[in-house]
């Protein structure tokens, strides 16, 4: 049994109340953050979770700013805990997870600098290969966005997708999976770097996910809009996020 946390549901920006892309798992005894937006922030309701560990383990799809940014709240929750951070990096990008950082957290935009944010931190490449966090297999698959973005499996409970074109021909024969968090930014298909909840409800096979939760939502969208999409998410049984949410795994 894991948990998963909705810390930031909100893309691009925080809005409504929502902060941008963070979820927190517990899985196989094991911390792991997928993305480091400002949803960071909402660590402080979770600090008990985070005594209980030694060692977290952040996963970035990429390095845009809304996805890596809350990296420098981190010294108010994990200044006691070891910190690996593995992204992309090499050979998908030019430079490595390390120097990405390096260059969002130097001084004097962060005080405390890209290694300052516990006592022992530690940046890899993934490289755009699965790999394991203790005994939890992660296995990365590369997605369609303006930058390189990638979705991230971790065994047989959560896959995460975010920032990403919807293409229904990734997802055929794909193994079950106990909750899908994937991204829904649109109600049509205006923006072909991101995915409309048309695409969704029409494209994802039936039956490969327990669960099917809408994060990485347009910070944009109106009440009436956040209407719409709920309703639609509904017809399929979809759930949005919310900042917030706990869902078990």
């Amino acid at each position: 049994m894991g948990n998963v946390w909705v810390l930031g549901s909100m893309g691009w920006m925080p809005g409504a109340g929502r902060q941008s892309a963070c979820v927190l798992v517990e899985l196989e005894g094991e911390l792991i953050m997928l993305d480091a937006g400002t949803g960071v922030a909402n660590l402080a309701q979770l600090e008990d979770v985070l005594r209980s560990h030694n060692r977290l383990t952040v996963l970035l799809s990429h390095y845009h700013l809304d996805h890596m940014v809350g990296l420098m709240y981190l010294s108010r929750f994990a200044r006691d805990l070891q910190v690996e951070v593995r992204g992309p990096g090499r050979p998908v990008y030019p430079r490595s997870t390390r120097a990405y950082a390096s260059d969002l957290l130097q001084r004097p935009f962060y005080a405390a600098g890209p290694m300052g944010f516990s006592r022992d931190v530690r940046y890899e490449d993934y490289g755009g290969e699965g790999f394991l966090v203790g005994r939890v297999p992660v296995r990365v698959r590369r997605q369609r966005h303006s930058s390189p973005s990638f979705e991230l499996r971790l065994g047989d409970a959560l896959t995460y997708a975010t920032d990403t074109r919807f293409d229904a021909d990734a997802w055929i024969g794909y193994p079950k999976t106990e909750v899908l968090l994937h991204e829904c930014w649109q109600l049509d298909e205006a923006d072909m770097r991101h995915t409309s909840i048309g695409a969704l409800t029409t494209g994802l096979p039936h039956n490969t996910f327990g669960r099917v939760v809408l994060v990485h939502q347009n910070p944009a969208w109106t009440e009436d809009d956040r209407t719409k999409v709920g309703a639609i998410a509904s017809s399929r049984g979809f759930m949005l996020a919310s900042d917030g949410m706990h869902l078990l795994v």
